[in-house]
């Protein structure tokens, strides 16, 4: 068992106590589940059933009754025995009631509550309405199962044989798991934060504390995940990780049904408790639930949302009454990840989880065992509640902060936070798992992974950078390199980068080195310089600032053979104006050479070879997006959309033996719209512009993706990322251009477990032109000033990732034989087991 428990650590899944019933609640004439029907203990202790009219109850007080009441039935007393833990309720229907309702009512009373309940919430939406608030939270995480719903009984299993029943094994899973959930839970973490709110910025959350069993360093990337929001006012509603209509969204009487089941008292009057489900055919938009609504000011003042499905999520909001503001401010929250009612095994993180196999056994305990009990449940709760008081957020779109402190506050602190002391259970379970992950080497696996996923490979002192160990294009062959940085155990002030590579075709050997140092941390500043010897595609496009994904290799690279080889000297300034605004200035001087048949002749220049010195300055600016700031650096918690990427180069002439004295301007628009049924519309809009005489090396190509090679089939080669497909290698030369790409993808099709393909949708324009197109020698290409397009479709993750994409090229630009205007490629899309 203790090798399995860091299975639980990425996904979070409450306590022992001493008194401890299950049950469900029915309607006695239908023996249809009665969901969300309220059931409380004769020692005040209450909740409510599931969706499935199920319930559960954990109290450290014993109780000896509960009281089953439900709008439009009779309310019912059932006493509860020490050795009764599952009782079946069901209740008898109020006919008086119904029929009054029926009689009275000419429209759902529970539309009404709900419009109003809208039309409020910029008044009740503590975000709008409120100029700032701030306040602790103290939130833990545990994954366990409650011991009293494990059944602990060794079985003896048989397999049948011919008609008869032959002993296999003692199956005693049940009986050790319990013995161990006994002692200690699965998992723990906890957090202490403060969090900021002004108007006008996001709330941002300072993590003043943190503990993770078996963990020194936390996982700083899942302090990021959104178990649940903060507030249930927003037009979608986050629960693990994922987006759903709101029941109180503008247009969220078209999806959901709703009905009053109770009117209660708060803690500022009373509240309707009205229950929310999705209309038939509109289960992927929704949620079930129940919202409890004050009658007066239409606030929320608690609510619950389930899902039902491979895993049932049930989440929870409670709020208190601020007087002074006059205003409902939420007070704690819950979540609980279970198993679901399912035969098929539950993929976590690519790790699975077997569905319990029924064999022919004495002893029936196919059900709770230890895959059907065991679950997450993270509780946050608030303190130290201020409203409307001065409150200052720096930087809020590093929604996060770390404190450097956080992971070594000692007991004291802890006690100051908690709501409650840990159990003898929790504490047992942090000593446990602490000794299991030094012994198994925890940390270095995670720092592993974590470190893969950015294209690292880590070890003492440096990180290896895994993009640099193989490429291949047509130039080059086979580009073997090696290179790294150095990470934060070497220093976390200074660093230095160095690679190198050798092409298997041309027989040369390219390299980089350099280093820098960190003049601010909270900004992310760095000053270095560097001395670079390699080559790059003629005309093409990249940014300094922008920042980019690993990728080992790039296919498209395969048919370039026009590169220059550049040896520069560079220095650069690298800083964040605010953590979604990087900024780069980079100043460099070094002698450029195209390697094909290439020269620039003008009246009054030519060359085949030149000097530059230029200053770059990049801008990358993402309004959305969201960093945490932790010991690590910075840290991309959220890729918000739209991405702005502009940046200008300014070649000088005559300094440092320059040869040309030109301004480069481009530009990138990159746009992303994930919509609710998990399909997604990219919009890329980008170009450049360049003014004065200009050499290949800094015009434009549109990135094209195309070779004529013959015959056809040879054109079949491996598609890009956002290139021309249909269009040839430096068919088109512009020192102006504009492209547009456009693409839609549409969500996995569930053909069988194991084949989910993918459609994508795709089309793409590009205008441009070129001065004095003749200054350009040796090489022949077209202008772009009638305008090219094309469009295509992909079928993705046809089989282990790859699939395949056709694209066709119309428009000014069609070429006379139809198969030249067609281009089909191979696609490859990497995905998680998540």
């Amino acid at each position: 068992m203790a090798k399995t428990v860091f299975l639980f650590i990425f996904i979070p899944f409450l306590a022992f106590s001493q008194s401890f019933v299950q049950g469900l609640v029915l309607d006695e004439n239908t023996n249809k589940p009665l969901p969300f029907a309220s059931i409380i203990t004769n020692t005040n202790i209450g909740t409510l059933s599931d969706v499935d009219g199920k319930f559960e109850l954990n109290s450290s007080e014993n109780f000896k009754e509960i009281i089953v009441t439900y709008v439009g039935y009779k309310s019912i007393h059932i006493e509860i025995e020490k050795s009764n833990k599952f009782v079946t309720i069901k209740l008898a229907p109020k006919i008086e009631t119904l029929n009054e309702v029926l009689i009275t009512a000419s429209e759902n009373p529970a539309l009404q509550i709900i419009r109003n309940t809208i039309a409020h919430k910029p008044k009740n939406n503590i975000e709008k309405a409120l100029n700032s608030f701030q306040f602790n939270t103290y939130n833990k995480i545990l994954i366990t199962a409650n011991p009293e719903a494990i059944n602990n009984k060794i079985d003896s299993v048989f397999v049948v044989k011919k008609g008869n029943r032959i002993f296999k094994e003692i199956d005693s899973v049940n009986y050790k798991f319990k013995k161990e959930i006994e002692k200690q839970d699965l998992y723990i973490s906890e957090k202490i934060s403060e969090f900021k709110f002004e108007k006008g910025k996001k709330t941002k959350e300072i993590i003043l504390a943190s503990r993770m069993a078996g963990l020194k360093q936390p996982l700083y990337e899942l302090f990021a995940i959104t178990f649940q929001d903060f507030s249930f006012y927003n037009e979608f509603y986050t629960i693990a990780g994922r987006k759903y209509t709101n029941p109180i969204a503008k247009n969220a009487l078209k999806q959901y049904n709703y009905k009053i089941l109770d009117t209660v008292k708060d803690e500022n009057g009373y509240s309707y408790v009205i229950h929310f489900k999705p209309i038939k055919n509109k289960e992927l938009l929704g949620i079930e639930g129940v919202l409890f609504i004050n009658t007066k000011t239409y606030a929320i003042t608690k609510a619950m949302a389930e899902l039902k499905g491979i895993v049932n999520i049930k989440a929870t909001q409670n709020y208190t009454y601020l007087k002074a503001a006059e205003k409902w401010f939420p007070l704690n929250n819950n979540i609980e990840i279970r198993k679901g009612d399912n035969t098929q095994p539950i993929s976590f993180f690519g790790k699975k989880s077997n569905p319990t196999n029924k064999s022919d056994s004495i002893n029936d305990i196919s059900k709770n065992r230890p895959d059907d009990v065991i679950y997450f449940n993270s509780t946050s709760i608030n303190s130290n509640i201020e409203v409307n008081i001065p409150v200052k957020v720096i930087r809020a779109s590093s929604t996060i902060q770390f404190n450097d402190d956080a992971n070594q506050q000692p007991e004291q602190f802890w006690r100051n936070y908690r709501a409650d002391s840990l159990t003898t259970r929790e504490q047992k379970t942090y000593t446990y798992l602490d000794s299991i992950a030094k012994k198994e080497g925890v940390e270095k696996k995670i720092n592993l992974a974590r470190n893969i996923f950015k294209g690292h490979y880590p070890t003492k002192y440096i990180n290896l950078n895994l993009g640099k160990i193989l490429n291949v294009n047509n130039y080059e062959g086979f580009r073997v390199g090696f290179g790294g940085i150095t990470n934060s155990t070497f220093s976390q002030k200074y660093k230095i980068e160095a690679y190198g590579a050798y092409g298997t075709k041309d027989t040369r050997f390219k390299y980089s080195f350099g280093g820098a140092v960190r003049l601010n941390k909270d900004t992310n500043t760095w000053i270095g310089a560097k001395y670079t010897n390699d080559l790059i595609e003629s005309a093409s496009f990249h940014f300094i600032a922008e920042n980019t994904s690993f990728t080992p290799i790039n296919p498209r690279n395969i048919n370039i053979s026009q590169f220059y080889n550049y040896k520069t000297t560079s220095v650069f300034l690298a800083h964040n104006l605010q953590p979604n605004i990087d900024v780069k200035m980079e100043l460099s001087s070094g002698t450029y050479k195209n390697l094909f048949d290439y020269a620039y002749v003008s009246p009054d220049k030519t060359y085949t070879e030149y000097t530059l010195s230029t200053i770059v300055l990049g801008f990358n600016f993402t309004p959305n997006s969201e960093y945490m700031n932790s010991p690590l650096g910075k840290i991309n918690i959220k890729n918000g959309y739209p991405q702005f990427t502009f940046q200008i180069t300014q070649s000088l002439e005559d300094v440092l033996n320059s040869d040309f004295g030109f301004t480069q301007l481009n530009f990138r628009i990159l746009n992303k719209i994930i919509r609710i049924r998990k399909s997604t519309t990219n919009f890329l809009l980008e170009g450049g512009i360049v003014f004065g005489e200009a050499p290949i090396s800094h015009l434009y190509n549109s990135t094209p993706n195309y070779t004529y090679k013959s015959p056809w089939a040879k054109r079949i080669t491996f598609a890009g990322t956002n290139s021309f497909e249909t269009m040839g290698y430096n068919e088109f030369i512009s020192d102006r251009f504009t492209a547009l790409h456009i693409s839609h993808q549409f969500r996995f099709f569930k053909i069988s477990k194991k084949f989910q393909p993918q459609i994508t949708l795709a089309t793409r324009a590009a205008i441009g032109g070129i001065h004095s197109p003749e200054y350009q020698t040796g090489i022949s290409f077209k202008s772009l000033n009638k305008g090219y397009f094309e469009s295509g479709i992909e079928f993705n993750t046809l089989f282990k990732g790859f699939g395949a994409s056709a694209f066709y090229r119309y428009g000014p630009y069609i070429n006379p034989v139809w198969s030249n205007n067609l281009a089909v490629k191979i696609t490859y899309n990497f995905r998680l087991g998540f």
